[in-house]
């Protein structure tokens, strides 16, 4: 999981190099001394390879290249080209395409070549790579286009000589009439963009059947198709028509996921010929809903109106719940409340200019469930340059587990998220994000700092951003940056490795934090000892040390997302951010009254939870 470590700042990058360069502060860790190179396990590249022909690498450790890597093709000592990452690269690789000039290096035919990549001033072990290189490619296409189908349906074209990216333009060109259902006929001539089905298949190709076929209207299709090609080396091709012949049906429910809706949730809606898209601005779908509703505790009353769902697909859109706040309470803007069932009929409508078409109505029961805020752990560069000076930068997924953990162990009971990713199935306004970053940018030695605008009592803004810069609270006269700042934490230490002085607000020097973290500050965690490759002792001090810190930094984040959510002294005045006594194990006690022993969940230690009437505060925001 790259978690934003491709792009590590400029103290993670002197300390790659393990040298003391200038412009790198005084005292930076040695990020990856104790760490094997990157290594490649694998390179997919499709056969022949052309010019624009994507190399897509997976290996281990390579986030640790930094923003910019590059990849180097050698013969022997020879350099024969370098490539730089292409944009988009895969979330769980990085990208190549191989240029003009590195496709002369090597001419046409078969080559073995060794492949490193490199970054930070560090450098993979090499990896041999056999890699065919050609300047055309036979196109075929094996079968045309029959039978029933929905608008935005994608087919698969099976044949030869398939291209994808920057290796060239592949279209589908659909010549013939299309005879609308009740009448009319008009001929159409269209060219369908074609993409490769998989990354190194010359053999499969897909196309969408937009409206640019006839329109929105059911009907029939009749006429031929051929691919058609142009190559990056302006190489064309083209290839013998094939007969189509489909008949196009109305939109269709296949499947409504509404048995558990909530504010903010993004209900997925799964059929067929749904229309819209970014690209296609004069396209959408509609779903009218009739029926009763029943708000919690209420009585049943009509209820109609169209959803607007967010286009994903020909065969998905998704119905966001969307939200307003009434009362002090945040409640289901269509629905005019926070829980309750609806009972009726859905029926899916399709628009494209001013034409528009209605399919089947399907029955449709969505119950209306309890609030959940979801929370987003963003994770900052300065953040993996911090796991550096824990001696943990190999662990860093470890770590983030046991924040998790942490967090969801100290809200257990309510419906609080906790994602490590952006989630795909809640909209922004039901999204908290936390940043956790490294150094304090407000140079104030915190841990964290909620920086969100005002005492958010009813929690009615589920969309705080704690982190970034907030001018609102800048101009209050309070620190601007919010999130989480582990390098603070170490001001624990009786030898932090800080540059600078220790800033007023750190922490005093507490024994046990050395005990916990000695052992992997002196000795970097590896890879190897996390695989398994490790003494019991050892693998005792490493448990111990990626525990106490996901405890720590799990903590204070539920902390500042307690500030985040209205507490503490939910029902107290609105400038009280913190219980006013000293609680055992209480999480929203000034940061001095939360020792260390408490924030790492260590033997003997209070418990670290909610006190006074936030646990029934909670349960009147997020209760199930």
């Amino acid at each position: 999981m790259r978690r934003l470590s491709s792009t590590l700042g400029p103290l993670a990058a002197c300390a790659a190099l393990a040298l003391v360069m200038a412009g790198c502060p005084e005292g930076d860790p040695v990020v990856d001394a104790a760490l094997p190179p990157p290594r490649i396990l694998s390179i997919d590249v499709a056969s022949p390879a052309l010019v624009g022909s994507l190399l897509r690498v997976r290996g281990v450790d390579l986030d640790r290249l930094g923003s910019d890597p590059t990849l180097s093709a050698l013969e022997g000592s020879t350099p024969l080209f370098m490539l730089t990452e292409a944009p988009g690269s895969a979330e769980d690789a990085l990208d190549f395409r191989l240029t003009r000039s590195a496709v002369d290096a090597l001419g046409e035919g078969t080559h073995t070549i060794d492949v490193v990549v490199e970054g930070r001033g560090l450098v993979s072990e090499r990896y041999t790579l056999a890699l065919e290189i050609a300047s055309e490619l036979p196109l075929a296409l094996d079968e045309g286009l029959t039978g029933t189908a929905h608008r935005n349906d994608v087919v698969v074209l099976h044949g030869a000589g398939f291209v994808g990216g920057d290796e060239g333009d592949l279209v589908l060109h659909v010549t013939g009439d299309f005879a609308r259902d009740g009448g009319g006929t008009s001929p159409l001539d269209v060219s369908l963009p074609v993409a490769q089905v998989e990354l190194t298949d010359r053999g499969r190709g897909v196309a969408v059947l937009t409206t640019d076929l006839g329109g929105v209207f059911p009907g029939e299709l009749t006429g031929t198709a051929r691919l058609e090609r142009t190559l990056a080396s302006g190489a064309t091709a083209s290839t013998d028509p094939q007969p189509v012949s489909l008949t196009f049906l109305p939109p269709e429910l296949f499947s409504f996921d509404g048995a558990m809706a909530s504010v903010g949730r993004l209900v997925t809606v799964r059929g067929a010929g749904f229309l819209g898209g970014a690209d296609r601005p004069t396209e959408t779908t509609l779903l009218r809903i009739s029926g009763m509703f029943t708000p919690q505790g209420g009585a049943a009353t009509p209820l109609s109106g169209e959803l607007v769902p967010r286009f994903v697909s020909g065969a998905e859109v998704r119905v966001v719940v969307e939200t307003e706040v009434r009362d002090g309470l945040v409640i289901a803007r269509l629905f005019g409340a926070q829980r309750g069932v609806f009972e009726g009929t859905v029926t899916p409508i399709t628009i494209a200019g001013h034409d528009e078409v209605s399919g089947a109505t399907a029955p449709l029961r969505l119950v209306l469930g309890p609030p959940v805020q979801v929370v987003h752990l963003r994770f900052l560069p300065g953040y993996y340059d911090s796991l550096a000076r824990f001696g943990l930068a190999s662990a860093e997924d470890d770590v983030a587990d046991a924040i998790v953990r942490r967090m969801e162990e100290i809200y257990a009971g309510v419906n609080l998220d906790v994602r490590l990713e952006e989630p795909a199935d809640f909209d922004a306004t039901a999204t908290t994000a936390v940043e956790i970053g490294g150094p304090d940018p407000n140079g104030n030695g915190l841990f964290g700092y909620d920086n969100s605008a005002g005492k958010d009592v009813g929690n009615v803004r589920m969309f705080d951003a704690i982190g970034g810069a907030n001018a609102e609270t800048q101009a209050d006269g309070f620190p601007g940056f919010g999130g989480v700042f582990v390098e603070s934490m170490l001001w624990w230490s009786a030898h932090p490795e800080l540059p600078g002085e220790m800033p007023t607000s750190a922490p005093d020097p507490d024994p046990l934090f050395d005990e916990l973290f000695d052992p992997v500050r002196t000795h970097p965690v590896t890879r190897a000892e996390l695989a398994g490759e490790a003494s019991p002792e050892r693998s005792a001090e490493i448990r111990r040390a990626i525990d106490a810190l996901g405890a720590i930094v799990g903590e204070t984040s539920a902390h500042e997302l307690g500030h985040s959510l209205g507490m503490a002294q939910p029902y107290g005045p609105v400038t009280a951010f913190h219980r006013d006594d000293d609680g055992d194990g209480c999480v929203m006690d000034r940061g001095g009254d939360r020792p260390l022993a408490e924030r790492a969940a260590q033997a003997g230690a209070a418990r670290s939870s909610f006190c006074d009437d936030e646990p029934a505060y909670l349960q009147e925001i997020l209760g199930p």
